[in-house]
């Protein structure tokens, strides 16, 4: 089975584009251009020093400034989860992509037109 190109039709120059992007030099300009997603990477220290902040705060007497630090820890921890979560999913349809040579563009495998 060839996967052939959705815009242009053409299968003999569709790669794959990991193998593609590893294959080329260094000092290349399409190989930064084709790079893989960045990675995100959640440092957690800060949320849950929060909670634990918010927890001695609560458990002081110190009930409404607890609560908006416990509501601001959970909101930080929840948008560092959905951060990675994207950045995982953008490496995911990065990896299992393709290039095709001749108009170039790249597209997921899944829009590739099975020959």
């Amino acid at each position: 089975m060839t996967l052939t190109c959705p815009r242009c039709k053409d299968h003999v120059q569709v790669l794959d584009l990991p193998e593609y992007w590893r294959s080329l030099p260094r000092e290349s300009e399409a190989r930064s251009k084709h790079a893989p997603p960045e990675a995100y990477m959640a440092q957690w220290l800060l949320p849950v020093g929060a909670g634990v902040l918010a927890a001695v705060l609560l458990g002081s007497g110190v009930v409404a400034a607890g609560i908006a630090l416990l509501v601001c820890a959970a909101g930080l921890g929840t948008w560092m989860l959905r951060q990675t979560s994207a950045a995982e999913e953008a490496k995911a349809v990065w990896e299992r992509s393709l290039i095709c040579l001749r108009c170039p563009v790249t597209f997921p495998r899944e829009d590739a037109v099975a020959v």
